[in-house]
């Protein structure tokens, strides 16, 4: 079918948008494909890229450089697998706030440098903070210390004990 990808990529977001006309996306397969190979390894040389995937180095130069100018592509990093530096406990931790002190809340929990993700969310609590700690006691800390302010009404802690499909770059 045309617009839609062809050739099957191993990768997350082939996967999420497998089955979708790329008409309907900013970009098409050959950025598809190059996201995947930028994925698997954001040190890959261009022209390693366009060896493996039978384009042009100038193509896939290009394309990197408009995916980027797009904002598609907002950084190149790397990914620190954390268990093997650190006895990592990643944790969930709901909040229910005062409607009236929600944003001076949310203000305070995102300065932490624990604090990986801040969700304003449906149901009975308002946020739902990913915290990623060295160890429990400062998980603990941070519950019975930190979130202890003027606004916060209740919090439920939710902590991760294996990850059976996570986010790579927590190593969680």
């Amino acid at each position: 079918m045309k617009g839609e990808m062809a050739d099957p990529f191993p990768c997350d977001i082939f996967e999420r948008w497998k089955g979708l006309d790329l008409k309907l996306l900013p970009i098409d397969s050959t950025d598809i494909r190059i996201l995947c190979e930028l994925l698997d390894n954001a040190r890959m040389s261009n022209s390693e890229i366009a060896q493996k995937l039978n384009i042009t180095e100038a193509t896939v130069r290009r394309r990197i450089k408009n995916l980027v100018e797009k904002g598609i592509i907002m950084k190149f990093s790397i990914h620190i697998n954390y268990k093997l530096v650190e006895n990592t406990v990643k944790a969930y931790i709901q909040v229910k706030a005062v409607t009236e002190k929600l944003d001076e809340v949310v203000a305070k929990i995102v300065d932490h440098n624990r604090v990986i993700a801040v969700y304003r969310v449906t149901g009975e609590y308002d946020l739902l903070v990913v915290t990623l700690f060295v160890g429990m006691t400062e998980l603990q800390e941070f519950i019975d210390g930190y979130l202890k302010i003027e606004g916060v009404k209740e919090t439920q802690t939710q902590i991760v004990m294996s990850a059976l499909k996570g986010v790579p770059w927590t190593g969680i």
